[in-house]
């Protein structure tokens, strides 16, 4: 496939393909919040269980999995959490199999 290539949530005047537009449609995915995006409300991750005083790292994970598998191409996906509770934010490193030889990483921060 191809897309267009966005940096730093700016489009670039440029196209994006192979594993690098897989990543980038991901992490999309884990950008958005669920229900955020009128044309496809069940795309993105549910928030509620990342952040908050309630915070429980297998609710968290439950969501974060649910939210990669919207992203058909990756096949098998782990997830490492390291929380700030101080700064109440979590960053998201995840290895996925996209089915070439190597797994790609991805690192995703909420605050």
């Amino acid at each position: 496939m191809q897309d267009i290539k966005l940096s730093a949530g700016d489009i670039q005047l440029d196209y994006i393909t192979g594993s690098k537009e897989i990543i980038q449609s991901a992490e999309i995915i884990l950008g958005t919040r669920k229900g955020e995006f009128v044309l496809a409300p069940e795309m993105g991750l549910n928030h509620s269980n990342l952040l908050g005083k309630k915070y429980a790292e297998e609710m968290a994970a439950s969501d974060v999995y649910e939210a990669v598998r919207q992203e058909e191409r990756i096949k098998n996906v782990k997830v490492d959490t390291k929380v700030d509770k101080h700064n109440r934010s979590i960053t998201l490193n995840l290895t996925a199999d996209i089915g070439n030889d190597k797994p790609v990483e991805m690192e995703v921060n909420y605050a």
